[in-house]
C-alpha cells in the first residue's frame, strides 16, 4: 500500500476567531495582561484527506474547531516527502517529518498523522481505541462553566448538571483574592458530589499567588489547578508543584513539543500533562507512555479533531487518560454536520465514547461536505 495524494478541503464555519484582545488589567507601570477572544464569526476549517492506491483513504480535521491550519508550503512539503510512502510505517514517517521541527512547528503534520491512524483501523478492520490499546468503553467528560457573576456561573453549572455532568471546570479571570472567594462559593453551590477544577489560562497568577490559590483549592477539595503560571516559568513550576498536594495541570502552550512535554513532567513542574489531538495522535501516545512510567495522566485540552471524535478514541484508548473536556454550547459538536461529519463526539449524560467502526468510524455525507467546501488545496 502506498500514499498516492494528499488533499486539503476548507470550509467556513461560525466559532472563535483568531485574533486575540490584550487588556491591561493591572497598574500602568507594572502590566498585567489578560487576554481574550476579540470576536466570532466565520472562521476556516481544513479537512485532511490521505488517498492511497488500495482505495483506503484516511480523513481528519486539521485542528480542531479552534486552532490549526496547514499552508500551502507545508502542504507541498509533507507531499514531497510521504507520497509514494506505506501508510502503515507511521513510526518511519513521523521520524522522517519530525526531522524538519527546524523549520517547521514541531506538530505541522498532526493531522496528516491523524488520518495514518485511521487508515491503519480501517485496513485492520479496528477502531483507533482499540489500536491505541482499548482500555475502557467510555471516557467522562467535564463541562466548562462560563459566567462573569457568581449568579451565572452557577446557572451555567447546573444547566450542565441538568445534562449529566458531574464534574465541571471554571476559567475565573480575576485576581488571586477574588477567584478564592468564588472557589469557596461555587463548592458551597454544588457541594461535595460535584468535581471542580480550576483553569488559570484567563488570569495571570504571581508565584505567590499560584501558591495561595492552590492551597485554597485544596480545602476546597478540587480535582485540579490548571495552567497557574505562564508555561516558560519552568523553575516556579516545580517550586509550586512541589509545595501543593492538588495536582498541578499544565505545559498547554509547549504541548505542540512532545520532547518539551515530557522535559516538563520529568522535571516535576507539572503533575498531569496537556495535549491534543491536532498535534497528531502518534505524539500523544508516546507521551502516554512516558507519563505511565512517571504515574502520571496526559490529559486532551477541548474537543479536538475530528469534532471530538479522535478525543473520545485517545480517551477510550489509552489507560492514562481520565477526562473528555466540553464547552458550551452542549451539542457545540454538531456544527460538525455543516460540512457534512455525522456523529461527532457529543457527551451522552456526561460520557463519551467510540464508534464501533473501523478507523475513526468518522461518517461523512459527501454530498453535504462537497456542498458546504469552500476552496481545495
Amino acid at each position: 500500500m502506498k500514499i498516492e495524494s494528499i488533499e486539503i478541503s476548507v470550509f467556513e464555519l461560525p466559532m472563535y476567531r483568531s485574533t486575540i484582545r490584550a487588556m491591561n488589567t493591572g497598574a500602568d507601570s507594572t502590566p498585567r495582561w489578560q487576554n481574550s477572544t476579540a470576536s466570532s464569526g466565520l472562521a476556516p476549517v481544513q479537512v485532511i484527506r490521505v488517498r492511497t492506491d488500495d482505495g483506503v483513504d484516511g480523513v481528519c480535521t486539521v485542528g480542531d474547531w479552534r486552532y490549526t491550519e496547514m499552508s500551502p508550503q507545508q502542504l507541498d512539503q509533507l507531499r514531497q516527502l510521504t507520497i509514494g510512502e506505506d501508510p502503515l510505517n507511521r513510526d518511519r514517517i513521523y521520524s522522517r517529518l519530525r526531522s524538519l521541527a527546524r523549520f517547521y512547528d514541531p506538530a505541522w503534520f498532526g493531522g496528516f498523522d491523524n488520518c495514518l491512524w485511521d487508515i491503519a483501523g480501517k485496513v485492520s478492520g479496528l477502531p483507533v481505541a482499540q489500536l491505541l490499546g482499548g482500555a475502557k468503553d467510555r471516557v467522562q467528560a467535564y463541562f466548562n462553566i462560563t459566567g462573569s457573576t457568581l449568579e451565572a456561573l452557577v446557572e451555567s453549572g447546573e444547566a450542565a448538571r441538568e445534562n449529566g455532568f458531574t464534574v465541571l471546570k471554571d476559567h475565573l479571570p480575576y485576581d488571586a483574592k477574588e477567584n478564592i472567594r468564588l472557589f469557596h462559593e461555587l463548592r458551597k453551590s454544588f457541594g461535595d458530589e460535584v468535581g471542580l477544577m480550576h483553569d488559570a489560562a484567563l488570569t495571570r497568577y504571581s508565584y505567590e499567588e499560584a501558591l495561595k490559590v492552590g492551597r485554597a483549592l485544596q480545602e476546597e477539595e478540587f480535582i485540579w489547578l490548571e495552567e497557574p503560571l505562564p508555561d516558560r516559568q519552568l523553575e516556579n513550576y516545580v517550586r509550586l508543584t512541589a509545595e501543593l498536594d492538588i495536582p498541578v495541570s499544565g505545559a498547554e502552550t509547549l504541548m505542540h513539543d512532545p520532547e518539551l512535554s515530557a522535559l516538563w513532567l520529568k522535571s516535576g513542574a507539572v503533575d498531569v500533562l496537556r495535549v491534543n489531538g491536532r498535534h497528531g495522535t502518534t505524539p500523544i501516545l508516546k507521551l502516554a507512555n512516558f507519563a505511565e512510567m512517571h504515574n502520571a495522566n496526559v490529559e486532551p485540552n477541548a474537543y479536538g479533531p475530528l469534532f471530538g471524535l479522535v478525543h473520545a478514541h485517545l480517551g477510550c484508548g489509552i489507560g492514562n487518560i481520565r477526562w473528555f473536556e466540553t464547552s458550551p454550547p452542549f451539542e457545540g459538536a454538531k456544527m460538525a454536520e455543516e460540512i457534512g461529519l455525522m456523529n461527532p463526539a457529543v457527551p451522552d449524560e456526561g460520557w463519551v465514547s467510540f464508534p464501533d467502526a473501523p478507523g475513526w468510524g468518522a461518517e461523512w455525507d459527501w454530498e453535504q461536505f462537497e456542498k458546504k467546501r469552500v476552496a481545495t488545496l
